[in-house]
């Protein structure tokens, strides 16, 4: 890297959070920096979009920024399609699924401005946002935290098949007010976790999560548990996860590496804000 120019404190722009990430971790230099902020106020830009612009940094280095500046530490996934926090709970992987943890519960479900409630949302599908949020739910439940995953995804549910579950009762039978007995299942081999699959995709969902009976969920469940995630789906397919992030009132937003665009990653944040949904944070998956 080029050696930085002298600049006093005085004379050092002032570049955001994300500016002063990627300039802290020296991924840009301050001359970079400026050329930037300039660029960024004549394209009408943000500050990392134009320091992608200009080739001081690329998008997987931004989104690596963003996730620090939420102050989220990254998964390292190695790739396959399971809970790895259960199924290789030593792992590099699992570990920094552990650390999300501890941040979470200090930041969001134990600090006195937080809830128990959390909804994991991301752009696209395909993102990884299903495993993650299984992966946060099993890390909670191993340290001995009631939890409760909600699959409400119901237009493409997994969760089901991650934990190998019937579905044919859960969230669906549950918001339609026809259910008899509980909608979710506990984990055998996870004695704190607890599961609710969508059971059964209906033909109406964006309908079912406009009941009030979403808010009684999300009413009882706090009361039953200490800690309770929504899967949602993908912000690309609808506004169903807007809906459930409104109730849930927290969201941790999910990134894939060399996937998801800078640009759908702001809009997603950006929009929960819109509607009085506060972003706890972000992480990134492999790709």
């Amino acid at each position: 890297m080029s050696e930085r120019p002298n600049m006093s404190d005085r004379d050092q722009p002032d570049l955001g959070r994300i500016g002063e990430v990627l300039r802290g971790a020296e991924l840009i230099t301050d001359a970079q920096a400026h050329k930037a902020q300039v660029y960024g106020a004549e394209h009408n830009m943000r500050f990392g979009e134009a320091a992608v612009e200009l080739g001081f940094i690329d998008e997987a280095t931004l989104q690596r920024a963003l996730a620090t500046q939420f102050n989220m530490r990254l998964s390292e996934g190695d790739g396959r399609d399971e809970p790895i926090a259960f199924t290789n709970p030593h792992s590099q992987a699992a570990e920094d699924y552990r650390s999300i943890r501890a941040a979470l519960a200090l930041r969001w479900f134990r600090h006195p401005q937080g809830a128990r409630t959390l909804a994991v949302v991301s752009a696209q599908r395909g993102d990884g946002r299903s495993l993650v949020a299984a992966n946060l739910a099993i890390s909670f439940a191993q340290v001995g935290f009631r939890t409760l995953l909600v699959d409400a995804d119901m237009r493409n549910p997994t969760q089901h098949q991650l934990f190998k579950l019937d579905d044919r009762r859960g969230l669906a039978t549950f918001l339609t007010g026809r259910l008899d007995g509980r909608a979710y299942q506990e984990v055998s081999e996870i004695p704190a976790l607890s599961v609710m699959p969508v059971g059964g995709i209906p033909p109406n969902p964006q309908e079912l999560l406009l009941r009030k009976m979403l808010g009684r969920l999300v009413e009882e469940a706090s009361a039953q548990f200490e800690m309770v995630i929504f899967d949602t789906p993908a912000a690309s397919i609808g506004s169903d996860y807007q809906i459930i992030a409104a109730e849930a009132v927290g969201a941790l937003v999910v990134t894939r590496r060399e996937q998801t665009r800078t640009r759908e990653a702001k809009q997603l944040v950006e929009a929960c804000k819109g509607f009085g949904v506060r972003v706890v944070g972000s992480t990134m998956t492999n790709a």
